[in-house]
């Protein structure tokens, strides 16, 4: 029994701290794309069409979080394992998981430090491939990394960008494979409670 209860705690405080990593900001999207179908008509995609394509419905006060774990050195590539997550009103109602559904990928980065930040310039890769919305993006970006502790907490993992991207997207049932150009700003990130 004292085994069975010392197991359980541990897995709960593993879970805490895991939970506990996590950098939070807010995302806006500002994506305007062209139809397939032979219209060429411009529709627009925001981050309250991302939710909505992921929900399958309209999510008032909605928001579309990226979510860092700690531990991306400034001017690293690769997979960044961030994940999406839409919440309304602080409550959690979905994350779109790292690497099989969103992937936040940075192929190659610039970075120059100054006493209290990184300023990284990027070139960053957004694939989304969740419910009705499938995005293969790609752009330059402007990261700014703070290298100092905010209430205590390294905030390096993440930072302030903006990415300016260009690709393809697919919203089903209302076109495939349109070619898109936008703005994809990240929020300063927040350390998770």
């Amino acid at each position: 029994m004292k085994i069975a209860l010392i197991s359980i705690l541990l897995s709960i405080a593993a879970a805490v701290q895991v939970h506990a990593q996590h950098l939070v900001q807010t995302l806006s999207v500002s994506l305007v794309g062209y139809k397939t179908d032979g219209s060429g008509k411009a529709f627009v995609i925001t981050a309250r069409d991302v939710i909505r394509y992921f929900i399958g419905t309209n999510v008032p006060n909605g928001q579309l979080q990226l979510v860092t774990p700690t531990g991306n050195p400034p001017g690293g590539v690769g997979n960044l394992n961030a994940f999406l997550r839409v919440t309304q009103r602080g409550t959690n109602l979905m994350e779109i998981s790292s690497p099989d559904r969103f992937n936040l990928f940075q192929d190659t980065t610039s970075t120059i430090t100054t006493s209290s930040t990184v300023l990284s310039r990027a070139i960053n890769r957004f694939s989304i491939d969740f419910a009705y919305l499938h995005a293969e993006l790609q752009g330059f970006s402007t990261w700014t990394i703070r290298t100092q502790p905010v209430s205590g907490h390294d905030l390096s993992g993440s930072g302030t960008f903006v990415s300016t991207i260009n690709g393809i997207a697919t919203v089903d049932g209302f076109t495939q494979f349109a070619p898109v150009r936008g703005t994809i700003v990240a929020s300063a990130p927040k350390f998770e409670p």
